[in-house]
């Protein structure tokens, strides 16, 4: 059985069952050196992280894109301090501990990864990395803990895929670091409905599934699946339709006034009056819960954030073909204020106070918007709006 790095639903080839993969902690996978390997392994970890990028710019202007990023997880400047698009090219597998070799310990945290890609990038003159920025955000993290092979042979350390010298042994000796045995944290159970035992439905993942029998929605998490509270946008228009899952989060902000959807058309500059019942209304921020271009991702927030739906909700899924949930809320939460630099109608005077800028989840609720299917473009005519199929997939391969 051969799994990909993002895929946590799958079905047995030789049972037919229906199948989540869980794990403690982050996910650890190994680079396989050649086989046979030749001399003594050494398994060096590097973090990995895929997800979006967004850096607000001192000038004014959001750049967004994709990223894949590796950065090593050791106190080690005499090793490469990045593996490049290695891992993009590699064939992954998963750590277990009959995986033979010497594998070291993770001594530098995320925080301190990220800090060290972005000092590395600077270096090399990337942009954006080389300009100043009052806030950067790293959205819709896979983050893995990636071990590239070195081999000791004939008193050298050698690069075992590429076979190129690193350093002699006795300097790399010298380097004590520390070392573990690698345990098996990956676990496997059914999904199966624990309500009704209905066989759940679900894309190869997606973080939420859904059970078409008892309508209920359950949250994959690592020892198991977790009931999950959900909504849903009714729509009898007919015809296909896919739901589109977003949260609907409510914020505390601290240094802008955003309780009241009055508060946000004041802050967006909005060319509508202000009104008692909009004094009144809950100011929500509406997140994709899915994967997407870092520049659609942004531009749903602001449509969605806009559009603020007001009517009732239902819990009947129906027909509808539920989108994959591929973004946990806490994550999009870590957006808000790239979001709040996008929205701001003066931006030049809301950048600067990024950093002084408190935001603190408060709620979050899964909500699915239905779009209609029409060929290759979705489409949601109140708002209005209009995705094309093939952002979202792309999404699915951050």
């Amino acid at each position: 059985m051969s799994l990909e790095e993002t895929e946590r639903i799958f079905t047995c080839a030789w049972c037919r069952v229906k199948l989540c993969l869980g794990h403690r902690g982050h996910l650890e996978c190994v680079i396989p050196p050649p086989a046979p390997p030749d001399g003594e392994i050494l398994y060096i970890p590097y973090w990995r992280l895929k997800g979006m990028a967004f850096s607000c710019l001192s000038r004014g202007t959001i750049e967004a894109g994709a990223v894949d990023l590796s950065h090593i997880a050791l106190a080690a400047p005499f090793l490469p301090w990045s593996l490049g698009i290695q891992p993009q090219l590699a064939r992954l597998r998963l750590l277990s501990p009959g995986i033979r070799g010497t594998f070291f310990s993770p001594s530098v945290t995320i925080g301190e990864a990220l800090a060290g890609y972005e000092a590395g990038m600077k270096q090399l003159g990337v942009s954006p990395w080389t300009a100043p920025a009052h806030h950067r955000a790293w959205i819709g993290e896979q983050v893995s803990l990636v071990y590239y092979p070195l081999a000791l042979r004939n008193g050298e350390v050698v690069d075992a895929l590429r076979g190129r010298p690193v350093m002699p042994a006795a300097r790399w000796e010298k380097a004590a670091l520390a070392v573990y045995k690698p345990e098996s944290r990956v676990r496997f159970f059914a999904a199966a409905c624990p309500d009704c035992g209905w066989d759940l439905e679900g894309d190869r993942d997606t973080l939420v599934l859904t059970c078409r029998n008892c309508e209920r929605a359950w949250l994959r998490g690592q020892e198991g699946l977790e009931d999950m509270d959900f909504r849903v946008i009714p729509d009898d228009s007919g015809g296909p339709q896919v739901g589109l899952p977003f949260w609907r989060i409510r914020a505390a902000v601290d240094g802008i006034p955003l309780d009241t959807f009055a508060d946000y058309v004041r802050f967006c500059n909005l060319p509508r009056a202000v009104t008692r019942a909009m004094e009144e209304a809950p100011f929500f921020f509406w997140v994709p819960a899915f994967k997407t271009g870092a520049g659609l991702y942004l531009r749903l927030i602001r449509r969605m954030t806009l559009y603020q739906w007001q009517g009732e909700f239902g819990r009947q899924m129906g027909p509808l073909e539920c989108h994959p949930v591929t973004l946990p809320a806490e994550e999009g939460a870590e957006s808000l204020k790239t979001a709040l630099a996008d929205l701001a109608a003066d931006k030049r005077s809301v950048l600067p106070r990024l950093e002084e800028i408190g935001i603190t989840l408060k709620e979050a609720v899964l909500v699915y918007m239905p779009f209609r299917a029409r060929g290759g473009e979705l489409i949601q005519p109140r708002i209005p709006l209009g995705i094309q199929r093939k952002a979202l997939q792309y999404g699915l391969n951050i």
